[in-house]
């Protein structure tokens, strides 16, 4: 099903979006000046290579994000096709809030959303702080780090395990299937990431079968207790309860790894930055603002599934027909000159930052507290560090080859005594 659009008029047309590849190495180690060409086409452009149009404004965005037309079920011959392509395990991901519309994400964000604010929050992220200082001080003993694997996965998977009540003994194992998922997400999905999906997700569900026996009879105080709970009265179904616990997983660890690399490699190119950190320990949170906003760990707003018009609509001045897909591209967006001075300069005291990278409206993200916790922590801890860095990266820094996620695979980077 192929929505053409319509030929560009002072009426509302929507413009082609012609020779934009994100797959190329060029495009993933610097995808902002692209970003500025799409956004200087102004309003939704049309991707023929997705069949979908495609928003970059800040303005833009915010309107997709907020608007009870977009929904993110697809219509029905769109859903009906995508049943025959993706494989049965996977399609149990479209129960999770990230695939879901009122009254179900109503339901299902209701039931997520209470232990992330909970006192055991507090414990969760006291305990995480403990183990980046620990990490980091092991660093400075040794003289090098490699953020990625050494900090930023450990910190994330314990709180996001903790949170949620998963064994820190099983959290290895639980990061390779997560990883292995990840690909399967990205726009498109990578035809040789599906079948590693699938096992991942059919380890997932199994791992959630054995955890919700023991704690339906023996619940704690975490997320996936209460989750049990949920199912054991009828208000979650077990395919639900295992994928959004699936879900809540792997987005509550990737997004700060990703965070904590850009973070890292956004001071190391910026040290006067990092100076004004250290002398001002308190702009930690603004901090996390700003490298939310600089780096975006999602590119595009819900996976690969984008927003799909309930009706005809009109964004930025252009009309887009019903029944077709519209992505966001959340990375433009938070370098919109139209919102932000200077918006390709990292400035942790710039002002009221209104990123998009946590998503906006009824879908901003669950976990958002969380996060921006997470990231104030580690940014604290780096702004007590005493010592100088340096990158031990030869040329340019690793990028995973995706599109819908921006993350390091790997930051070496040496440790000296200040």
């Amino acid at each position: 099903m192929t929505h053409q659009p319509a030929e560009e008029t002072e009426s509302g047309g929507v413009p082609p979006l012609e020779d934009f590849d994100p797959y190329n190495d060029a495009f993933r180690a610097d995808p902002y000046p692209e970003y500025d060409r799409i956004r200087s086409l102004g309003g939704p452009v049309y991707w023929d290579y997705l069949d979908s149009y495609v928003v970059s404004t800040h303005a833009d965005a915010t309107a997709v994000l907020a608007d009870s037309r977009m929904r993110l079920q697809p219509p029905d011959p769109v859903a009906e096709l995508m049943a025959t392509v993706v494989p049965e395990s996977l399609r149990s991901m479209s129960r999770t809030l990230l695939f879901t519309d009122p009254p179900d994400h109503t339901r299902l964000r209701g039931l997520t959303r209470r232990p992330f604010a909970s006192p055991r929050l507090g414990r969760v992220l006291a305990d995480a702080r403990e183990l980046a200082d620990a990490i980091l001080a092991e660093a400075l003993h040794r003289g090098h780090l490699e953020v990625v694997d050494e900090l930023a996965f450990p910190v994330s998977l314990q709180a996001i395990g903790d949170l949620l009540g998963i064994p820190r003994a099983d959290l290895p194992k639980l990061r390779d299937w997560g990883q292995a998922m990840s690909p399967a997400a990205d726009i498109p999905a990578a035809p040789s990431s599906i079948d590693s999906a699938v096992a991942a997700y059919e380890a997932f569900d199994d791992y959630f079968a054995h955890l919700a026996r023991a704690r339906g009879e023996n619940p704690g105080e975490d997320l996936f207790s209460s989750l049990v709970e949920a199912h054991q009265q009828g208000a979650l179904s077990r395919s639900e309860l295992h994928a959004n616990a699936a879900l809540v997983f792997i987005s509550g660890h990737e997004t700060l790894v990703a965070f904590t690399a850009s973070a890292f490699l956004s001071f190391l190119r910026n040290p006067a930055q990092l100076d004004l950190l250290r002398e001002h320990p308190d702009l930690a949170a603004a901090a996390t603002e700003e490298v939310m906003r600089y780096e975006s760990p999602l590119q595009l707003a819900t996976a690969g599934g984008g927003r799909w018009t309930a009706e005809e609509v009109e964004i930025g001045g252009r009309t887009l027909p019903a029944g077709v897909r519209v992505l966001t591209f959340i990375g433009a967006a938070n370098r919109d000159p139209a919102v932000y001075d200077s918006p390709d300069r990292f400035d942790i005291t710039r002002p009221g930052a209104r990123h998009l990278a946590l998503g906006h409206g009824l879908h901003y993200c669950l976990g958002a507290a969380l996060a921006k916790q997470q990231g104030t922590l580690l940014l604290e801890a780096l702004a007590h560090w005493p010592v100088r860095l340096a990158s031990e990266a030869v040329g340019a820094p690793e990028w995973l080859p995706l599109f819908m996620q921006r993350r390091l695979a790997r930051l070496p980077v040496t440790v000296t005594p200040a």
